[in-house]
């Protein structure tokens, strides 16, 4: 026995017809009919007499009426109450997020899905993209945040935001007396390179490469938070993202923008292709890129703090 015959069924003996019951579940006749005669052969008893154009029910169709219609007002009501569920914003919701993002986005975005969403439950990961993009496939998050690019073929990606990369550098480099530092100009400080572990870090070092800059790196680090308190401790300069200098500005460091060609980086939101976001998900997406740092206009180059 299936839905299906059952709505057949009671939408014949509403409308008293094959014919308007077809109409009324957008169906055609023949299919109906066979639908209905399916469901008497499993039932074991005829439903309905044909009395000419007539059609009434049987002993046996009058029994199933009202059996049929709280079978079928359960499964409506099922479905609303889930409906209305997820609309509600009921339900968990597993993200995760690369370090070098999280800092800047994450507790405001905690914040506001906690007051948006109160029913719903949330988990955060932080991890490197390729902790990230394991997760993902192995069902243990619904969505990342993370940077493009990915390799991986079964991650979906969202174009969130494009965000450039600025230098950081002490006051007294000749170079941070500009609005805009040259690129090659990166060639005569110390640099303090961001680990290649980090996408932002393998992004840094493949950009000045590909524009034919030796970078003079001085020191490496795994923390973003490192590279920028020692550039305000004058050991030598950085490019870091935008959203650094505009959430948390360091006395002592002066942020630049570059002229010519720019460093940038994409922020995506990564899921499984085989996964449909959910509502929470979609949601949680959207408050990432309204909530992420931007300037109030063009970033002024000016000295922070």
């Amino acid at each position: 026995m299936e839905l299906h015959q059952l709505e057949y069924f009671i939408a014949i003996v509403d409308t008293g017809s094959f014919t308007r019951a077809a109409e009324r579940c957008s169906v055609a006749q023949p299919s109906l009919s066979q639908q209905v005669k399916k469901l008497e052969n499993e039932i074991g008893w005829k439903l309905f007499d044909r009395l000419g154009r007539r059609v009434v029910l049987t002993e046996a169709g009058r029994r199933l009426v009202p059996k049929a219609r709280v079978i079928l007002e359960e499964v409506r009501g099922i479905t609303m109450d889930y409906q209305e569920g997820l609309e509600d914003g009921q339900g968990s919701l597993s993200v995760g997020f690369i370090p070098t993002v999280s800092p800047f986005v994450l507790p405001e975005v905690i914040r506001r899905f906690g007051r948006e969403f109160p029913q719903a439950s949330l988990e955060v990961y932080e991890d490197l993209t390729d902790g990230i993009i394991h997760r993902i496939l192995e069902g243990e998050i619904d969505v990342g945040i993370t940077s493009y690019p990915i390799k991986e073929k079964r991650i979906q990606t969202e174009h969130l935001l494009t965000e450039t990369l600025l230098v950081a550098s002490p006051p007294h480099y000749e170079l941070a007396t500009r609005p805009s530092v040259i690129l090659e100009e990166l060639d005569l400080v110390p640099f303090i390179a961001l680990s290649e572990v980090h996408c932002l870090g393998e992004q840094v070092q493949s950009f000045c490469y590909q524009q034919d800059v030796n970078l003079d790196i001085v020191c490496h680090t795994t923390q973003l938070s490192t590279v920028h308190l020692c550039v305000a401790m004058g050991l030598g300069v950085s490019l870091v993202p935008q959203a650094l200098a505009v959430h948390s500005p360091l006395e002592g460091v002066v942020y630049r923008t570059v002229s010519g060609a720019q460093p940038q980086r994409k922020i995506v939101a990564a899921a499984h292709t085989r996964r449909q976001l959910s509502y929470l998900a979609r949601e949680f997406i959207r408050m990432v890129r309204e909530e992420y740092p931007r300037p109030a206009a063009d970033f002024p180059g000016q000295e922070q703090g």
